[in-house]
């Protein structure tokens, strides 16, 4: 059976249900900010939660799970299947449960190898063991949860992505809450009242979204998508690598504390890049489903980066307002740190919002090679400019050095923009699966048949 949907997706290359004017794109754009601020709260929830109810040793174990886990998402799950689903908004309209299979056996095969360490660390009497088991378990949910939004803003309904982020933030508030009043708190249970909250929320896509059928169960969507996928894969990973590497060797040539700083300083960027990270989502996505010629591009990249502005700029003025009672509330002793750097870190609040949309133009145009390689250089650009900059004058020298890596990026974006407008770029045909292509056509051919079909007396046959 066909559904509704995906009839019109067939029919159509325009977005679903949604119009394409300004107003419907400020709409989504505002609903995707909204999703995005619930998941950034719910991250901090419980990393500040935990930081109160665990010991510093089961905290900083905390710590580790949370990067396993945002290493998984974030460089494999995100960058294989959400970017890729985002910019192929056809198969998010006929086929999600395809999409939602690969990432579930993709999710799988990172559950095994996580599960696997978690009981070689439970062998050497680790603390660390049981709860990586947990969220090896728990791992292919999360990853449905986490594609289920990206689907939903490739749908264009970025409402759907709200119910998910909210059930997963409002029931893991409840189970934390509730676990102390029968157990005590322990890491192993601040792991099921986090990692088993998104596994529920995950399973809520299934509702959203259909239960993956056999057929879908398998890499055949991602295989087919493989050309841009691996790119924006590459992008991920070594962004992340160099990213760890770099805060290494800052540490090495400057010290703990110029590291301590640097965090400390990034969190404050927060509330600026959370914006930055919705708007660019949701002008890709609308990028994707829209198709629109360069000036429809440029508008929708003009509306997030105006947005990014205004952000950063509150950003750049709160910065210099809050209270040191206010910033030692939220920073404790690293406050002292983190007070010199206050300058460059609204100047680099500004330099990302300068280029804010432009990377998410490019990913709606599938321009993945000119964004895979600006990803790299500007990552190694920003990292070579902490260290230089930690080298000569610790964590401050770090954060100006690490402005004139970004500044240097932005320049490269919009190089790449430029360019990319200049081209002779025009839309390829929209490229489906043959053979899912001929299901949708089938079924459009029965419907027609049934509306057409004469209406008989009972008792009575049509003649040929």
């Amino acid at each position: 059976m066909v559904e509704t949907g995906q009839v019109a997706a067939a029919e159509t290359d325009g977005p679903v249900g949604n119009t394409s004017d300004a107003a419907g794109a400020r709409r989504r754009m505002s609903a995707v900010t909204i999703d995005n601020i619930i998941f950034s709260v719910a991250s901090l929830v419980v990393f500040i939660w935990s930081a109160h109810v665990l010991d510093p040793a089961d905290f900083g174990r905390f710590a580790l799970v949370l990067l396993v886990f945002v290493f998984v998402q974030g460089s494999l799950v995100r960058s294989l299947v959400s970017w890729t689903v985002m910019v192929h908004p056809e198969d998010a309209d006929t086929r999600p449960r395809a999409v939602l299979g690969s990432a579930l056996l993709l999710a799988v095969g990172a559950a095994v190898l996580i599960a696997a360490a978690g009981g070689v660390m439970l062998l050497g009497d680790s603390g660390l063991g049981s709860s990586l088991v947990v969220v090896g378990a728990l791992m292919p949910l999360l990853a449905v949860q986490e594609v289920g939004r990206f689907v939903s803003f490739a749908q264009g309904r970025p409402s759907r992505a709200i119910v998910l982020d909210t059930l997963w933030l409002v029931l893991t508030v409840v189970a934390l809450l509730a676990i102390p009043l029968f157990h005590e708190m322990t890491l192993m249970w601040m792991v099921i009242g986090w990692g088993g909250t998104g596994a529920i929320s995950g399973i809520w896509v299934f509702v959203q979204q259909g239960l993956p059928r056999g057929h879908d169960i398998s890499l055949t969507w991602l295989k087919e998508r493989w050309d841009f996928s691996w790119r924006s894969l590459v992008a991920a990973s070594s962004s992340a690598t160099v990213a760890l590497i770099g805060a290494g060797l800052v540490a090495v040539v400057s010290g703990p504390l110029a590291v301590a700083a640097v965090r400390a300083a990034l969190l404050l960027e927060r509330p600026s890049t959370t914006v930055q990270m919705a708007v660019a989502t949701s002008a890709g996505a609308d990028i994707a489903r829209e198709r629109p010629d360069n000036a429809g591009l440029l508008a929708h990249q003009r509306r997030a980066m105006l947005v990014s502005i205004v952000v950063a700029l509150l950003n750049f003025a709160v910065l210099f307002v809050i209270p040191d009672s206010v910033g030692k509330l939220i920073l404790g002793d690293v406050w002292h740190l983190v007070t010199p750097l206050l300058l460059v870190i609204g100047l680099r609040v500004l330099a990302m919002a300068g280029q804010s949309g432009v990377r998410a133009a490019l990913m709606g145009r599938r321009q993945i090679s000119q964004v895979m390689k600006i990803d790299i250089a500007g990552t190694v650009l920003s990292i070579i400019g902490f260290v230089i900059g930690a080298y000569l004058g610790d964590a401050e020298g770090a954060y100006w050095g690490s402005l004139v890596g970004l500044s240097l990026t932005v320049a490269g974006w919009w190089w790449a923009l430029l360019s990319h407008l200049r081209s002779d770029f025009t839309w390829p045909e929209v490229d489906r699966d043959t053979e899912h292509e001929a299901e949708v056509i089938e079924g459009i051919e029965a419907i027609e048949a049934l509306e057409n079909a004469p209406v008989l007396a009972p008792g009575r046959h049509k003649r040929t």
